[in-house]
């Protein structure tokens, strides 16, 4: 089921329980307040009725004691009055009496029974229905007891009240109809059906269109997402909203655009890989094609000395070539997987060492090195620096001419001037000798005068078997390797290399270090 069904039923289940509790409480308090007036009317009727019969009681009593004194002038007062009471049938008058009284005090929809000593002695209801023993259970002079029937589809009050004559019970049973109020009763209940129709399918029109327009951002979620899911990484969400969907939108065009980069980079990565796969290839080709073709020349022929060494030279130097290779090929490897150990190095001392390291070739070439030097203490692995700036001489001796010069700088600079991003430095913050904080690091600058190299061939020197000139790098004994150890050598170092040359001018590598 779509959420928007589910908003939409869920609100008309919360709504119907709403209104039917709001409506049956209203209508329930309607209908007592209604039974109340209706229980009032037929008190005060009741009362009405019980005092014109004791009305008529008291003058009929009245009448027989003065009759009594009349006629037994010379008898004692009391017990004449006595026997002529007794004599005198109560019961008998009480039809008449309730006649009388049903002319001039009923109302219409109102009856009215007499009961004397427990006998049913007037009514003046045609039914004459059946009156139960509850309304005169635990009566007393004074109260009244009331109870509510049905009878031929309409619904009654029978008002009860006791009143004591000749120590004998007159009771008084009143019956007004009370459908009015059991009619108004459903009446509102009728009412309140056909509103509650109306507001449900009011209500249900307006829930769909405001949950359609509430869910439409997530149709537009579940549309991208299905899209990515077929491959269309660059699709994202058009949501504009400020509420919980529009910061999920949001956030999931920030993971769209994740999975985009990751999928990139990916892709990339594998395209690095088969060309690595396919460059290393074809680097161990052209050396072991030298190194077979020589070595069947020197099994299947008898040549002279000189030959045979100039084949052995060959051999030789391919050898060497794959050799250099792998090794760099092999901590290339290495320095992907694993972490390098580091200690306080002085820079001038290191520095010493790499240019002791590449004289000899240099003076081959009769190339010189200039270095200007300031000495600094600086975290690093050792052995792999030397590495890497042995890496970097070379280059600069291969790209150099006869008879031209190398320098080798290292000085402390403002990282802020040399527009490097602080999180690529992990630079800190010193005190100078003015007590002015600026952001510090150390520099090594290499810098040749050779052939250069043009902007597209220095973005990619640190690409694995890159070779800016092929055929030169080949007769320099180059495998296109060395920039790529140096670049991951310098980022276990937080060291960001810069490099500025071009054509017939030369090249600098600058490198930043954190200090």
């Amino acid at each position: 089921m779509k959420f928007r069904y589910k908003v939409l039923f869920t609100n008309l289940i919360l709504l119907s329980f709403g209104l039917g509790l709001v409506g049956y409480l209203m209508i329930h308090k309607n209908f007592e307040l209604a039974k109340q007036t209706q229980l009032k009317n037929a008190i005060v009727q009741n009362n009405l009725v019980q005092s014109s019969v004791e009305y008529e009681l008291l003058q009929l009593l009245n009448s027989v004691s003065d009759n009594s004194e009349t006629s037994n002038n010379n008898t004692d007062n009391t017990g004449a009055k006595k026997s002529s009471v007794t004599a005198y049938s109560i019961t008998a008058q009480l039809p008449q009496i309730g006649g009388r009284v049903s002319s001039s005090v009923r109302s219409r929809d109102s009856f009215f029974y007499i009961y004397f000593d427990g006998e049913k002695v007037y009514t003046d209801d045609k039914s004459d229905a059946r009156i139960g023993d509850t309304l005169f259970k635990n009566l007393t002079t004074g109260n009244k007891n009331y109870v509510i029937k049905e009878e031929s589809q309409k619904h009654y009050i029978y008002v009860t009240s006791q009143s004591v004559i000749d120590e004998k019970n007159l009771w008084i049973v009143s019956k007004c109809d009370a459908s009015e109020a059991y009619t108004l009763l459903d009446e509102q209940i009728n009412y309140f059906r056909l509103i509650i129709i109306v507001i449900l399918i009011a209500e249900s029109a307006a829930m769909y269109f405001i949950s359609r327009y509430m869910t439409k951002p997530l149709e537009k979620l579940n549309h991208v997402s299905e899209e990515i899911a077929q491959g269309d990484y660059a699709t994202r969400v058009n949501v504009k909203s400020h509420d919980e969907i529009g910061l999920l939108a949001q956030k999931f065009n920030i993971m769209a655009q994740a999975v985009s980069d990751h999928v990139d980079e990916l892709n990339d990565m594998v395209h690095r890989r088969e060309q690595f796969v396919a460059d290393f290839t074809h680097e161990i080709k052209t050396p072991m094609t030298s190194i077979i073709g020589y070595a069947d020349t020197m099994r299947s022929l008898e040549l002279p000395r000189e030959e045979q060494m100039m084949a052995l030279g060959y051999i030789f130097s391919e050898g060497k070539r794959l050799e250099s290779m792998s090794q760099k090929l092999f901590e290339l490897i290495y320095l992907r997987r694993h972490d390098i150990e580091k200690a306080r190095v002085h820079m001038a001392d290191l520095c010493a060492e790499v240019v002791k390291v590449v004289e000899p070739a240099y003076e081959n070439r009769h190339l010189t090195i200039e270095t200007e030097i300031e000495d600094a203490v600086l975290l690093l692995n050792r052995e792999l620096f030397i590495t890497a700036l042995v890496n970097l001489m070379d280059n600069a001796r291969k790209a150099s001419e006869e008879g031209q010069q190398v320098w080798v700088t290292g000085k402390f600079v403002d990282s802020r001037a040399c527009n490097i991003p602080k999180d690529k430095t992990d630079i800190g913050e010193t005190e100078s000798a003015d007590d002015e904080k600026c952001m510090t690091a150390y520099e090594i600058c290499i810098i040749d005068h050779g052939i250069g190299m043009t902007k597209e061939q220095a973005a990619k020197i640190c690409d694995e078997f890159y070779m800016a000139d092929k055929s030169r790098a080949r007769k320099e004994g180059g495998a296109g390797i060395g920039m790529s150890l140096v670049a991951i050598i310098l980022e276990h170092h937080n060291a960001v290399l810069s490099v500025e040359s071009e054509p017939g001018c030369g090249t600098t590598m600058r490198i930043l270090l954190p200090w």
